[in-house]
């Protein structure tokens, strides 16, 4: 299988997962800014600016000039066009990708992103030129759309290389996603006063933001608790946007593909794995949560680093 089209089908699935991701932090965010009861001017530019700081584009968002509320965060984070992790550059991106490498899609896989795209454009026409309005239907549509592709995806492509080089992209970009959520509410939350109701809300945004709000009553059957939430989001290995999860679905992925190119990329994501396997939370906690998700982080972007060089550069 050629690189590049290893490397466009990788891309492509970060792509629509990272435009996925960014439509579940930006519904969190709007509504815990309804939510929200602070009379504290700063606290509340905090809660708007969330979704930047999770995603890393504040100083960008600063550079635009752009006034801190909830409306203009949205406008930026989805259709800002300077932006190249908006949701609709990344789901542009996502089609170009595609396109490029047809042949090594399905039919169903290839209508389901072209319309998709297509849809967006239509949206975007809408609007006539003014900023582009984001709601919740707005985001719903986009975690629709994503769903759908993977779907479509596991029901019609042969299990060989393509399929594994998407999977490999979801995995990796959802394992980044559910880290920076995780940390920078974490961060937010200490930052606060100990007001039980917010942190209710606060926590049980962020077991929304990763589809895990169901997975935690199931598993622990009690309020919500921020200890709980982190030890479920990071070393839960049935949660599909756990830590453990991805990475686990990452080190099975590696293994099918050839072995004669992806020692570094194995050998990283081996060590991600066991320390997610036989880790526990008080371990976590004495080096400090923020810190143990800010150095995941990094090392997951080192894994990417590493799969991109092993593979994506190399196979023939």
């Amino acid at each position: 299988m050629l690189s590049r089209v290893a490397a466009q089908l990788y891309w492509l699935s970060r792509y629509l997962e990272r435009a996925e991701n960014m439509a579940r932090i930006l519904e969190v965010g709007q509504s815990l800014a309804l939510l929200s009861t602070s009379d504290s001017s700063s606290a509340a530019a905090e809660m708007v600016s969330e979704p930047l700081v999770i995603t890393d584009t504040l100083a960008a968002f600063e550079a635009k000039g752009r006034p801190i509320r909830s409306d203009q965060v949205a406008q930026f984070l989805a259709w800002d066009p300077d932006h190249p992790s908006s949701i609709f550059n990344c789901i542009q991106s996502c089609r170009e990708n595609a396109r490029s490498v047809r042949g090594a899609l399905t039919v169903e896989m290839w209508e389901c992103i072209n319309d998709t795209w297509l849809e967006l454009l239509s949206r975007k026409k809408k609007i006539n030129g003014s900023d582009h309005s984001v709601d919740s239907t707005f985001f719903e549509w986009i975690k629709q759309r994503s769903h759908l592709f993977r779907g479509v995806t596991f029901a019609t492509i042969q299990r060989d290389q393509p399929y594994h080089f998407i999977r490999l992209g979801t995995y990796l970009e959802r394992a980044d996603n559910t880290a920076r959520i995780l940390s920078v509410k974490t961060q937010v939350k200490h930052a606060e006063s100990n007001d039980l109701v917010d942190d209710y809300y606060r926590l049980g945004a962020v077991l929304r933001s990763v589809s895990a709000l169901e997975a935690y009553r199931d598993t622990y059957r009690d309020a919500i608790d921020a200890d709980r939430v982190s030890e479920l989001l990071i070393f839960n290995p049935r949660v599909p946007r756990s830590l453990h999860f991805c990475l686990d679905e990452t080190a099975y992925i590696l293994e099918q593909l050839p072995k004669q190119t992806g020692r570094e990329a194995r050998k990283r994501c081996a060590n991600l794995l066991t320390n997610l396997k036989f880790g526990s939370l008080s371990e976590v906690y004495n080096s400090g949560l923020e810190n143990y998700l800010e150095q995941f982080v990094k090392e997951n972007i080192a894994l990417a680093h590493a799969v991109q060089t092993d593979y994506l550069e190399s196979i023939a």
